[in-house]
């Protein structure tokens, strides 16, 4: 009873890391935070899957080092990195399932998420036939579904820390049509337990409508000491009715920031 309560607690368990210069290629830290939450359970062979590649596991053993009590994705993380050209700079979101897998969506140097085509990365479907029959195809697009389009990572320039006046963020176009941004107002950005309130500004452009975090995003940044190179992610926490009225006012996005010097604020 005691296992299955914690399995329940980490259902969905969600953190991200970024593949910093320099970092090993052969292991992978987990954050120090979901190491307590596993507390005491023996986690010692996980299963990885990339959110839109298909429905393959990937095995890799994880270990702790027993001189300073880190846990690591070790063994079969190179292969899982290599099958996926994962590299410097690229942005990963794991979802945990409570028992033993996670489901992986990549981020990569343009900022946004990377899309796998089934087969593409994926030795073990090379050889499959090129038709699949309806229910394989619905359940690749299920996989993609709630985790990619939920979710969306930007590392911070000059032109979103400029002058107040001046200050924006582009939303993705994928992210701000999946949610609905034309009709939409404004959305609460949720950071340490506090709600900040930020005002959409749309403009037309030549290949169709753009949507940017305008007025209330300068003071997002300045309470929360954002700076050029830092990182931020952004989740849908909850996801706001547009048929009610009021452009979705109940519109909230979870933020986690990975400063420049590798300290994660949340």
């Amino acid at each position: 009873m005691e296992e299955q309560m914690a399995n329940l607690r980490l259902t969905d368990f969600e953190f991200f890391k970024i593949i910093l210069p320099g970092s090993s290629r052969t292991k992978l830290k987990l954050p120090d935070k979901f190491a307590r939450e596993l507390g005491d359970r023996e986690l010692r062979d996980a299963k990885l899957q990339v959110a839109g590649a298909g429905r393959r596991l990937w095995d890799v053993k994880v270990f702790d080092d027993d001189v300073n009590g880190d846990v690591y994705l070790g063994r079969g993380w190179q292969e899982f990195a290599r099958a996926h050209d994962l590299r410097d700079g690229h942005f990963l979101v794991f979802r945990y399932d409570g028992a033993a897998a996670f489901t992986v969506t990549v981020f990569d140097e343009t900022m946004c998420r990377r899309n796998y085509r089934r087969g593409q990365h994926d030795p073990a479907d090379s050889g499959s036939s090129s038709s699949s029959d309806g229910s394989d195809a619905a359940t690749a697009v299920e996989g993609v579904g709630d985790v990619a389009a939920s979710q969306f990572a930007v590392t911070l320039r000059q032109c979103n820390l400029g002058d107040k006046q001046a200050q924006y963020l582009n939303v993705p176009v994928e992210f701000q049509e999946a949610h609905g941004y034309a009709k939409r107002e404004k959305v609460v950005l949720r950071m340490r337990g506090e709600p900040w309130t930020v005002r959409l500004k749309h403009s037309r452009r030549e290949r169709g409508q753009r949507t940017a975090f305008r007025y209330g995003w300068h003071r997002f940044c300045v309470d929360n000491g954002l700076a050029v190179g830092d990182t931020c992610f952004f989740r849908v926490l909850r996801e706001g009715d547009l048929r009610r009225g009021g452009g979705g006012d109940d519109h909230v996005l979870r933020v986690a920031v990975r400063k420049a010097d590798g300290t994660t604020l949340e």
